[in-house]
């Protein structure tokens, strides 16, 4: 059964320092590598064509999903797989992809895999592959969405692409306001495109300008989407830019809207669970928080964490549970936060602290002992640790 040709699409600007890390590694593996600058300066088209990559001129207009539409134009494989220049597949991802495409006579399909953005590890689904074909192309100014038949069929692969070029604060922040320049003056934007809404807010929050972004984010929420997901995470922003504002009726609003819209909706349940707690609302912050753990915390839409927030959201129902006096549910609910994140020495102190007050000594001293292996100066695991020895406090 013969399998179609993959070719790898990217574009670039002044992309010198990341080449080596994202292009070169795929060379010998991709049928073809087109790679669309848009006015470096920097030597990077010159290091594309060493690497042996097809490298095409595209004058800058504001507008990635234009640039990224002329490397598809450009491409000559049967199917496109497009990386930025600061994200990085491993071979065994990209076999993965490989095998996983329908036969040369077979219909087409669009192929998802997982990118994981650094530093936070934030893990979000994307389409990634896809054929070149008539009626497949990207939409939108900044945050590219590929768009296609919907009768194309969407195939999941387990894959993983790396994702760096936010994780320097300086460089994120500069990207930000590029792209909030971009989206201002989008037509999608000023046409009220749910999604250029959402961008924008979500743009405006990472750059801490609260104010601003509340109002994108209250139209973005209002408006039709098929979206659920980034509908979902545009009402929990909105409930942070309330909360940041100091309006903590508002922020609950939100989010009990979106708890009623959406009951089994983990992400939006912990949001919520989160929020009561810090209003002084523990005993309803509980069950909301129970509630999320056990619908899941995940949504590949828009890239939450699910290990960080099942994390958080473990932890903090310990810390309720533990305050309410329900020392064994705290119990539980601390060593499922050590199981989402078992080199994080938090529940571990916890749980001895538990055990002190239980009078188990022996498990709080080897509970300490290893939270200390894991953060020797770890302030509160120390006192314990004075305590159980009969030392000074």
């Amino acid at each position: 059964m013969k399998r179609p040709t993959l070719g790898v699409n990217m574009i670039i600007r002044d992309e010198a320092e990341n080449l080596p890390k994202s292009l070169a590694p795929v060379m010998s593996l991709c049928d073809e590598a087109v790679v669309v600058d848009t006015g470096s300066r920097d030597g990077s088209k010159a290091l594309a064509r060493s690497y042996g990559a097809r490298v095409f001129d595209f004058p800058w207009r504001g507008d990635f999903a234009a640039a990224r539409n002329q490397a598809l134009c450009s491409a000559r494989t049967d199917y496109v797989l497009w990386l930025d220049a600061d994200n990085n597949i491993p071979p065994a991802g990209f076999e993965a992809l490989r095998e996983a495409l329908p036969p040369v006579n077979g219909p087409p399909a669009v192929l998802m895999c997982a990118e994981r953005v650094l530093p936070q590890g934030d893990l979000l689904w994307q389409k990634r592959v896809f054929p070149k074909s008539p009626g497949v192309l990207f939409r939108g100014t900044v945050h590219e969405q590929l768009t296609h038949p919907e009768w194309m069929a969407v195939r999941l692969v387990d894959a993983e692409i790396t994702h760096w070029g936010y994780a320097d604060p300086a460089e994120a922040r500069r990207k930000g306001e590029r792209n909030l320049r971009l989206l201002l003056e989008a037509p999608g934007t000023l046409e009220g495109d749910f999604y250029h809404l959402y961008q924008t807010g979500r743009t405006l929050m990472n750059l801490r300008r609260f104010a601003e972004a509340r109002g994108f984010l209250q139209r973005a929420a209002q408006s039709q989407t098929a979206n659920m997901s980034l509908w979902s995470h545009a009402v929990i922003l909105l409930s942070e830019c309330w909360k940041h504002l100091g309006d903590q009726a508002r922020a609950e609003a939100a989010l009990r809207s979106l708890a009623a819209m959406r009951p089994g909706y983990g992400p939006g349940r912990y949001f919520l669970g989160r929020l009561l707690y810090g209003t002084g609302k523990a005993a309803e912050a509980g069950p909301e928080l129970a509630a999320a753990l056990e619908l899941g915390l995940a949504d590949p839409g828009w890239g939450a964490s699910p290990e960080r927030l099942s994390f958080t959201c473990a932890s903090l129902l310990g810390r309720i549970l533990s305050e309410s006096g329900d020392e064994a549910g705290a119990e539980r609910a601390y060593r499922r936060a050590l199981g989402f994140s078992p080199a994080n020495p938090e529940p571990r102190v916890a749980l001895a602290e538990l055990a002190l007050v239980a009078g188990r000594t022996v498990q709080a001293r080897e509970l300490l002992g290893k939270a200390l292996e894991l953060a020797p100066f770890h302030r509160k695991a120390r006192h314990l640790a004075r305590e159980l020895s009969g030392g000074p406090a």
